[in-house]
């Protein structure tokens, strides 16, 4: 294996994905479904917040952050469909039927996916890792 190849191992099972009611989000104002079944596009994000490692703390940062968003940007829910934490759980944001709100002019064709962290100078991969089995 070449010694700049790094691998990335996961593991085949699902993720546990917390319900928004599990995290006690406020009900979004709106939601537009009209987007195309399967979605083509993925987009992947990095919160720009702390981390979260407990299932308590990750739904208090995504409680905060779908009031930022709801509140302070005048939008219908929060944005992200999903979001992982360092816990390894998938928390649920909009869902799979509700178009996001986190990447302008794609939004319509893709499933927002937010990392809740901080990944401007620490590797992603530390958290794609975990393995909660």
């Amino acid at each position: 294996m070449n010694t700049n190849t790094q691998r990335l191992f996961y593991s085949t099972a699902c993720p546990t994905i917390v319900t928004r009611a599990a995290c006690n989000l406020r009900p979004a104002r709106s939601c537009s479904s009209n987007a195309p079944r399967p979605l083509p596009t993925v987009i992947l994000h990095h919160t720009v917040t702390a981390a979260c490692t407990t299932q308590a703390d990750c739904c208090a940062r995504i409680r905060s952050m779908q009031n930022h968003h709801m509140d302070g940007l005048g939008w219908a829910d929060i944005g992200y469909n999903f979001l992982i934490g360092e816990d390894g759980r998938a928390y649920t944001g909009r869902g799979w039927t509700c178009v996001g709100a986190h990447a302008a002019g794609c939004n319509t064709r893709s499933i927002g996916i937010a990392i809740i962290g901080d990944f401007t100078s620490k590797p992603i991969c530390t958290v794609l890792k975990h393995d909660t089995h």
